[in-house]
């Protein structure tokens, strides 16, 4: 079949979202046939883009026959489907002269099985569609969404669909339509499907990626609408069009006030078209609570899809949250909640469920429907579902939250500190490369003998080149002994940043450091000067280097440094992109997920020519030297980074770390750069007695002191890392700014600590907003604190040479 018409006329916007899934499994099951559908405002604006729907029609309100009518003079179509029966539509669809025509999914329903679930099984049973039962559901194992993009599973009973699912029909230009018939205004141009962002990860293998498609730019707008608001981030959809539908106003303001109080949520008020409704519920709840402002269909898409949860009337809103994957609960009156609620593990409340005057096969056919009037002595028979009810139901999304954001920890003590890092790191599920995942830890295959691809055991000379800062060097220390291991008579040399460079005596497998800032990781400090970059391309040729080892972060290209690479000479130069380098990079490897650990990128890009890894863990050659007096056993408080958005309050980290001192008896070391001399009085007079070391250690001393406290307090920085490495137990003050996937320590005892917000991950040098991210009481870093120490129950570690970790 080269053209398929799917027709869906019911009228409402939730009556599209359910048509969707069957919309999908004939795209998916016919990928080279271009697929129309024929729609109503303002619904259609939902497959905006969407690189399966080929184009988008809209019929006008009223004229649907006269709208089946035009377009079926216009165009012809193999294959014609249709959700509705009324008007004679399908005898005008029978008589279209199309191959197959399927019409008036709606018939025979079974009062238990969802209608997206039906048309799907109708589809099935005509031979139309690969699978009985597309739906749109999360498994209840799956992690909630927070704004990002959760692994989907299919539904118990789905059947996965078939290989033939596994190309994409390219996209088509839309036809011209006369007025009755016009595209969807305001369309833009489809773009290239690696520029867009999915909303929901693949359901099936070879599968389609997502039921409504948003693009970046208002993904983007929509974070930025709600800018540094504290997750969960709750919405609250108490509009219908028909009141019979409604729940009570003071119910939902009684529900938000209960979520502000138990979750600290920030609750968000969609308005409608009762503007006034909203306005009086946000003004009741109060503290954070928000309007989201009424605007385009694609834009309360673009907010919902950043909500943790949403708490809807059952309205076409109350659909589009749970198809965008967002944890959803929908109140139910008039309509039966097992044909029209949403899929598991959704949560779906059925007000007055033995009402005598329910036709559960035609809720049109119920007195109630037309005339807005409940026939028994209350308003609607929503006013059946009480407000604990909806709040257990909130708990089992939010409280499973809370558990995989903090879960518990295992009692640990600091002589089992060298089992874990022995401890091997569980292999994943294979799909978990291909899926997002709170901390996902990929590891190597079996240790065997190396199997090195296109000459890479043959090599005397390489170049390894990380040129960010110290702690981005640390995190290579697994591939500069992997590589050692696995090329032991091979001169091994590091280029970084002067910085990073720093590194040198931690790192006792390079045989060399070469110090350089590049252009490429400049933030403006360096002059125009093309002699000095011809001066490094003529340095690193006349070093006779037989490989480069391009390592860098999701975000960063290895192009530039691959270039001058190429230019000196290099002969094999590897590296991971997400671009295409046309020989540029000899060896690549296509992108992990943006989420993956670091450590973890670096790893898998040698693996990729036949290195094999034996230890995946961060590892450092301690020296003994410390000139400073200090005593045995301390807490060191290491306050300040380099990133202005990444600074926990130090006045704050100074009363909690004074407080952990007065409580354990363990004196404060206070460690830092020269340049925080400037900022730490203030924290230096909280602290009183504190051991003040600010500026007075080399890289290799401060190394040493973090590899002897009892517990470090610091943020997201280079001693994070260090920590890591000396399984030193610590508490992270861990900004929004990254995810913490990507860089939290994965062996050592920790506690981060972060405030969820809706603007994070930011990757922002400067916070726009207030720091909300990192509005940590010191409370919650004492508490943090003394649970690392009675968890590592400490016999104190004592300086007793050089040590490599």
């Amino acid at each position: 079949m080269k053209r398929i018409l799917f027709i869906e006329l019911l009228g409402g916007i939730g009556d599209l979202i359910i048509a969707l899934p069957a919309i999908k499994a004939l795209a998916l099951s016919h990928p080279q046939a271009r697929i129309a559908v024929l729609t109503f405002p303002p619904g259609g604006e939902l497959l905006q883009s969407d690189r399966h729907i080929h184009e988008v029609i809209f019929a006008q309100r009223g004229a649907a026959r006269q709208s089946v009518e035009q377009i079926l003079i216009q165009q012809n179509f193999d294959l014609i489907v249709s959700d509705v029966n009324y008007d004679g539509i399908a005898e005008l669809i029978h008589n279209s002269g199309a191959k197959r025509t399927v019409t008036n999914l709606w018939r025979n329903p079974p009062d238990n099985q969802l209608i997206s679930d039906r048309f799907c099984q109708i589809l099935y049973e005509e031979g139309l569609i690969a699978t009985a039962g597309l739906r749109h559901g999360r498994s209840p194992l799956a992690p909630l969404n927070k704004g990002g993009t959760p692994p989907l599973v299919p539904h118990e009973q789905e059947t996965p669909l078939l290989a033939l699912l596994e190309e994409t029909p390219p996209l088509v230009p839309h036809e011209q339509e006369t007025p009755l018939l016009a595209p969807l205004e305001g369309t833009p141009p489809l773009v290239p499907h690696e520029q867009e962002t999915p909303l929901l990860a693949p359901l099936f293998k070879g599968g389609w990626g997502d039921l409504i498609h948003l693009l970046e730019s208002e993904i983007a707008t929509a974070r930025q609408t709600i800018g540094a608001a504290y997750r969960p981030l709750v919405f609250l959809i108490p509009d219908s069009a028909m009141p019979i539908k409604r729940w009570s106003t003071q119910n939902f303001v009684t529900v938000g006030k209960a979520l502000q109080q138990k979750y600290n949520a920030t609750i968000v008020v969609t308005g409608g078209d009762d503007e006034e409704m909203a306005r009086q519920i946000k003004a009741e709840i109060g503290k954070t609570a928000r309007i989201w402002q009424r605007g385009t269909l694609r834009e309360l898409a673009a907010g919902l899809s950043q909500a943790d949860l949403a708490i809807a009337v059952d309205t076409g809103p109350a659909h589009l949250a749970a198809a965008l994957n967002v944890p959803t609960i929908t109140l139910f009156g008039p309509a039966w909640h097992e044909r029209y609620g949403q899929p598991a593990p959704h949560i779906n409340l059925q007000g007055y469920s033995e009402c005598s005057e329910r036709v559960v096969r035609n809720f049109t056919e119920q007195s109630c429907w037309y005339s807005g009037v409940c026939p028994f002595n209350w308003h609607s028979c929503t006013e059946d579902i009480s407000v604990e009810s909806v709040l257990a139901a909130a708990a089992k999304f939010l409280d499973r939250q809370e558990e995989l954001d903090d879960p518990p920890l295992p009692p640990l003590k600091r002589g089992e500190l060298e089992a874990v890092r022995d401890t091997a790191i569980p292999p994943p599920p294979a799909e978990a490369r291909e899926t997002t995942a709170p901390s996902p830890q990929l590891v190597a295959p079996e240790t065997t003998a190396p199997l090195f691809k296109g000459g890479w055991g043959d090599l005397r000379n390489i170049l390894v080149m990380r040129l960010d800062n110290i702690g981005d060097v640390i995190m290579t220390s697994p591939v500069l002994r992997t590589i050692k291991e696995n090329l032991p008579t091979a001169k091994l040399t590091l280029m970084a940043s002067p910085a990073g460079a720093l590194t040198q005596p931690l790192l006792p497998w390079v045989d060399e450091v070469l110090s350089w800032r590049v252009l490429w990781q400049d933030l403006g400090r360096l002059d125009f000067d093309p002699a000095r970059e011809w001066k490094l391309i003529e340095t690193l040729n006349q070093r006779q280097f037989d490989a480069a080892i391009i390592l860098t972060s999701f975000s960063q290209s290895p192009y530039p440094a691959a270039l001058v690479c190429y230019l000196a000479g290099i002969g094999l130069r590897l590296g991971e992109s997400k671009e295409s380098g046309q020989g540029i990079l000899t060896h690549w490897v296509d992108p992990l997920p943006d989420e993956i650990h670091q450590v973890e990128r670096n790893l898998r890009l040698i693996e990729a020519v036949g290195f094999k890894v034996r230890d995946r863990r961060l590892c450092l050659h301690v020296p003994q030297t410390i000139t400073a007096a200090i005593p045995n056993s301390y807490i060191l408080l290491n306050p300040w980074t380099t990133c202005q958005s990444r600074n926990y309050d130090d006045c704050r980290f100074a009363i909690a770390a004074r407080q952990l001192s007065q409580i354990t008896s363990l004196p404060i070391v206070v460690t830092g750069t020269n340049k925080d001399r400037d900022r730490a009085r203030p924290l230096l007079d909280i602290l009183g007695d504190a051991i003040d070391l600010i500026g007075a250690t080399s890289l290799a001393e401060f190394a040493a002191l973090i590899a002897n406290a009892r517990l470090v307090l610091t943020n997201n920085t280079s001693t994070m890392h260090i920590a890591d490495a000396t399984n030193t137990p610590s508490v992270i003050l861990f900004a929004g700014t990254e995810l913490e996937s990507q860089w939290q320590p994965r062996h050592a005892p920790v506690k981060l600590l972060r405030r969820p917000t809706v603007c994070s991950p930011c990757y922002a040098f400067t916070c726009p907003y207030n720091m909300e991210c990192l509005d940590i009481s010191p409370e919650e870093v004492i508490a943090a604190g003394l649970e690392m120490l009675d968890r590592t129950n400490s016999n104190f570690k004592i300086l007793e040479g050089t040590r490599t970790y």
